[in-house]
């Protein structure tokens, strides 16, 4: 499959909106999810194999969030708990 370029970029994931990419975006979406709910369906994303990595990445998640404020930066916030995808 062949994509040709178009006027923007979607990124997408935790860091996409991180400090050092604020001055290129355009528009910053931040989905705010419960903390019990984030590994849970990142695990049945990724599978099991991926455990050790959402361990280490929750490990320093709540500190990594603190200190980017992302939900303070975004254009708006959605509640992640709700299935809007479906």
């Amino acid at each position: 499959m062949v994509v040709d370029p178009g006027g923007f970029v979607i990124l997408e994931g935790v860091t996409a909106s991180r400090h050092e990419f604020r001055p290129y975006l355009a528009y910053v979406i931040w989905i705010e999810t419960p903390e019990a709910l984030r590994p849970r369906r990142g695990l049945q994303r990724d599978g099991e194999g991926a455990r050790g990595q959402w361990e280490r990445w929750l490990a320093g998640e709540d500190e990594y969030v603190e200190r980017e404020r992302h939900a303070e930066h975004a254009d708006v916030v959605l509640p992640g708990e709700a299935d809007l995808w479906i």
